[in-house]
């Protein structure tokens, strides 16, 4: 009897057996396996800092505007009889085109008849020296005869008052006929500088007068670009005939129109809106008009807004890195001995993407790009993938398109 009852239970005892050694196993296997596995901290990416020699430019919007600019008048009055085809909007004028013709009738008359006046009083001239000579040789007669008269008796025996005004006559009668070519010069209108035209108010036909407006002209030697900077920017330039270098830029639908020029100018009031300072950058050929037809491409079109890069200078021995690494008061964390470190650092400059950092890294610092909560001054951290894709191993990491 005793032999059947532990026949039934050694089974169930194997089986209870079996079961203790089992859970045993499963409950110490996690933690021995959490003992063997050493903590491996928060996952960053991170850039090596390397110093170098950075250019500087200050970015900033600009306007195109004229450096010259004249509207034209008629100086007389008088009809429009010619005027240059190319006196349009648009239209492109040489220095001394001739861009309108006045009647020229009446005042080439005026210019004859002084002409004659004058012929006339030079005849005067020559009457009254003919009688001065007759007047001084009866007078040598009078002074042998031993007649005395007075310094001002002699002056009128000798009709010098009536020899001075006739060729004080003659010198107003000169005076008059420049005058009189001057205006007859003023009938034809020539264009002061190489110019384009910008708007056209006289057509042919038309009476003009001094106070009549003819046409107005844009110089296309040169461009200017009104650029607005903060105040603290004008430290970083340089204005005048060596000035800073600029790169100006305007986007024209898929394409871009680049020129080059220097900033000659600097604007002794602020922007009234934005209380900045403006300074004016100088564009030479900004149509492309001496550059043959093939290469002038888009031209630089006045009002235009346009993007402004002036030359700043050079950053020595600085760090660049991205925005997203600059922490909260000018701050960087960086990897040192796989715990983050807090490095207060000093900006040298701030781009639109990048900073960078005059002090506070040193070559080869693992600066954390990755953004991340609950950072703490030596926290645990490993590395990912630094900021130029490369992992710890040195394996290029898989990046989605």
């Amino acid at each position: 009897m005793a032999r059947r009852i532990l026949r039934a239970l050694l089974p169930l005892l194997a089986l209870g057996v079996g079961l203790a050694v089992f859970i045993g196993l499963v409950r110490s296997r996690p933690s021995a396996e959490r003992a063997a596995r050493p903590s491996l901290g928060a996952p960053v990416r991170v850039l090596s800092a390397k110093a170098a020699d950075h250019p500087l430019a200050i970015q900033a919007q600009g306007q195109v505007i004229p450096a010259r600019q004249v509207v034209l008048a008629a100086e007389l009055t008088g009809r429009v009889i010619w005027q240059n085809p190319e006196l349009v909007p648009g239209g492109i004028l040489r220095e001394g085109d001739l861009l309108a013709r006045i009647d020229p009738r009446d005042f080439r008359t005026a210019l004859e008849r002084e002409h004659a006046t004058l012929e006339t009083n030079r005849v005067l001239v020559q009457t009254e020296e003919r009688r001065r000579a007759v007047a001084e040789r009866e007078w040598q007669l009078m002074e042998r005869e031993g007649v005395s008269a007075s310094a001002e008796g002699r002056s009128l025996s000798l009709r010098e008052p009536q020899l001075r005004s006739a060729q004080a006559t003659v010198a107003a009668s000169q005076a008059q006929l420049s005058q009189a070519r001057l205006t007859l010069s003023r009938t034809t209108l020539r264009a002061p500088f190489n110019a384009t035209v910008l708007d056209r108010s006289v057509e042919l036909g038309q009476l003009v007068g001094p106070s009549v407006r003819l046409a107005t002209l844009v110089g296309t030697d040169d461009f200017w670009v009104q650029v607005a900077l903060p105040l603290e920017a004008l430290s970083s330039i340089r204005v005048g005939e060596d000035g800073s270098t600029a790169r100006v830029v305007q986007v024209v639908g898929e394409r871009t129109i680049e020129r080059t020029g220097h900033v000659v100018r600097l604007l002794k009031d602020l922007d009234p809106a934005g209380r900045m300072a403006r300074v004016l950058v100088e564009i030479d050929d900004p149509l492309g008009l001496e550059l043959d037809p093939e290469a002038r491409g888009l031209p630089l079109l006045l009002g235009a807004s346009v993007r402004v890069g002036i030359d700043a200078g050079v950053a020595r021995s600085v760090f660049e890195i991205p925005r997203a690494a600059l922490r909260d008061g000018d701050v960087a964390w960086i990897v040192h001995d796989g715990r983050l470190a807090v490095r207060p650092v000093r900006i040298a400059w701030r781009r639109e993407d990048t900073v960078l950092v005059a002090s506070g890294l040193a070559d080869g610092d693992l600066v954390i790009v990755s953004p991340f909560a609950g950072a703490v001054q030596g926290m645990a951290v490993r590395v990912v993938e630094d900021g130029n894709g490369v992992t710890p191993r040195g394996t290029r990491a898989a990046r989605k398109p």
